[in-house]
C-alpha cells in the first residue's frame, strides 16, 4: 500500500527536480508548469516540464486524468524587448502520462513569457501563459548542456596585426543527454538562422583587455557558414562573441578565442578608464548612471544624447532595428551583455533620451560600448559601469 501511494504521489506531482510550479485553467483544462529546483539559468539547455489534466474526470488518488497526445507548441519571448528572437518548439511527451516537456536555451536572465497553443485530442485548442523568472549565471555554478557550439577557424592561420584574416563560423548542434530528439542531428552545422536586429549574426570583437572593440556582420552562405574579412588593430589575445539565433532556437550567444601576433597595442588600463570623457565626435552620450549599478536585476539606464551646443539630438536615425544598442563585457572578458533600449516606449530615443534596458549579472567593472547613428553614420561611445555586489534578483 505504501509503495502503490508513493508511486501515486509521483504522478500527480512529477519529478523530484521541480521546485516551485505555477497551475493555469482553461475551460476543464489545468495546466501545471513545473520549474527546475535551483530555477532558470540563461546559456544552458533548461527543462521545463508541465502537465495537463482534464479536472471534470478525478480520480480521489491520481487527482485530475492526464491528457495525452494533445498536440502543444510552447514560445518564449521577452516582452520588454519584443526584438529578440523566440525559442519556439513542439512539446514532447514525458515518461509520465500527461506529461510533456520543452528545453529553451535563454539569452540572458531578465523576465521572460512562455506561451503554449494547446490542442486535445477531439477538443479546441486554447492558449495558456507563463511568467518566467531567469536568473544571472552564478560565478560558482557548473554549467550544463548547452544546444549548440561555435567552430570558429582563421586565415591565415595564425593572423598578426594590421594584416585582413578570413573568420569562418558555424553553430553546430550538441546532443543533449537523455533526451532523444529524432528530428535533430547531433554535431550537425545549423544553416537556417532567424535575422535579428536585421542580420543573421552579430560578431563582437574584443581584445581582452577591452582596449579593443569592434561590431561585425558576417555573411551567411547556404552550408551554413559565417564569414568576414576583418582586420586586427593590434596583438593580443582576442574574444569574439558571435550572436544568433538559429531558427526557432531564440539567441544563441557564443564565444571563441583568437591569439593574434604582430605589433601589441597600448595596454588598456579598466581601472582607470572610469568617469572617461567622451571621444570628440558630433555627438555627446552621456549615462546618468555608471557606479553602483545594482546587480542580477533590470534597470534603465538614461542616455542623453546632445550636439556640440548642447541641444538635444532629436534625428537620431535607427541602427539594426534600434535607436541605439549597449553591449557590454565585464572585466573577466568573459561574461556579455547586450542591452537595447526599452521596446515598449514607442517614442524612446526621438527626445534625446535612450532608456536602454541594462541586465548587469555579476559585480565588478564593465567595459560598454553605446551605438546610435545620425546622419548615415554609425557614432561608437565607451563608457566603463560599475555593478556593486549587493543587489537582488529582479
Amino acid at each position: 500500500m505504501l509503495i502503490r501511494f508513493s508511486i501515486a504521489l509521483a504522478l500527480v506531482f512529477g519529478p523530484a527536480f521541480a521546485a516551485e510550479s505555477i497551475t493555469r485553467k482553461s475551460g476543464k483544462f489545468e495546466i501545471t508548469l513545473r520549474l527546475p529546483e535551483g530555477g532558470l539559468f540563461p546559456q544552458e539547455e533548461q527543462q521545463l516540464e508541465f502537465r495537463v489534466a482534464d479536472s471534470t474526470n478525478v480520480d480521489p488518488v491520481l487527482g485530475a486524468a492526464p491528457v495525452i497526445r494533445a498536440r502543444i507548441r510552447g514560445a518564449i519571448d521577452m516582452p520588454s524587448m519584443p526584438g529578440m528572437a523566440k525559442f519556439q518548439d513542439i512539446a514532447h511527451p514525458e515518461g509520465v502520462a500527461g506529461d510533456y516537456g520543452l528545453h529553451p536555451t535563454f539569452a540572458h536572465g531578465g523576465e521572460y513569457r512562455l506561451r503554449m497553443e494547446i490542442e486535445p485530442p477531439g477538443e479546441k485548442p486554447f492558449s495558456v501563459e507563463f511568467p518566467l523568472n531567469v536568473e544571472d549565471t552564478a560565478p560558482k555554478r557548473k554549467n550544463l548542456a548547452k544546444p549548440f557550439r561555435l567552430e570558429m577557424s582563421a586565415s591565415p592561420k595564425n593572423p598578426k596585426a594590421g594584416e585582413p584574416v578570413v573568420l569562418t563560423l558555424r553553430y553546430r548542434r550538441e546532443p543533449t543527454p537523455g533526451v532523444p530528439r529524432p528530428d535533430q542531428k547531433p554535431n550537425e552545422v545549423i544553416t537556417k538562422f532567424e535575422r535579428v536586429h536585421e542580420e543573421l549574426m552579430h560578431l563582437i570583437v574584443v581584445r581582452r583587455d577591452l582596449g579593443e572593440f569592434a561590431h561585425q556582420h558576417p555573411q551567411l552562405d547556404d552550408s551554413g557558414t559565417f564569414r568576414v574579412t576583418y582586420t586586427f588593430p593590434s596583438a593580443g589575445e582576442y574574444h569574439l562573441f558571435a550572436d544568433a539565433a538559429p531558427l526557432g532556437a531564440g539567441s544563441q550567444i557564443l564565444m571563441a578565442k583568437l591569439k593574434v601576433g604582430g605589433k601589441a597595442g597600448e595596454p588598456f588600463q579598466l581601472a582607470r578608464a572610469r568617469g572617461a570623457a567622451t571621444p570628440a565626435s558630433p555627438i555627446k552620450v552621456q549615462l546618468d548612471s555608471t557606479s553602483g549599478l545594482p546587480t542580477r536585476k533590470t534597470i534603465a539606464v538614461q542616455a542623453a544624447v546632445t550636439d556640440e551646443s548642447g541641444r538635444a539630438v532629436t534625428d537620431l536615425q535607427p541602427y539594426l532595428g534600434a535607436l541605439g544598442h549597449f553591449i557590454l563585457i565585464h572585466e573577466d572578458g568573459e561574461t556579455f551583455v547586450h542591452s537595447h533600449p526599452d521596446e515598449r516606449e514607442p517614442g524612446a530615443g526621438r527626445n534625446g533620451i535612450i532608456p536602454f534596458l541594462v541586465r548587469l549579472p555579476k559585480p565588478g567593472l564593465y567595459r560598454g560600448w553605446i551605438q546610435v547613428q545620425r546622419d548615415g553614420k554609425v557614432i561608437t561611445t565607451p563608457y566603463v559601469l560599475e555593478a556593486a555586489a549587493a543587489g537582488g534578483a529582479q
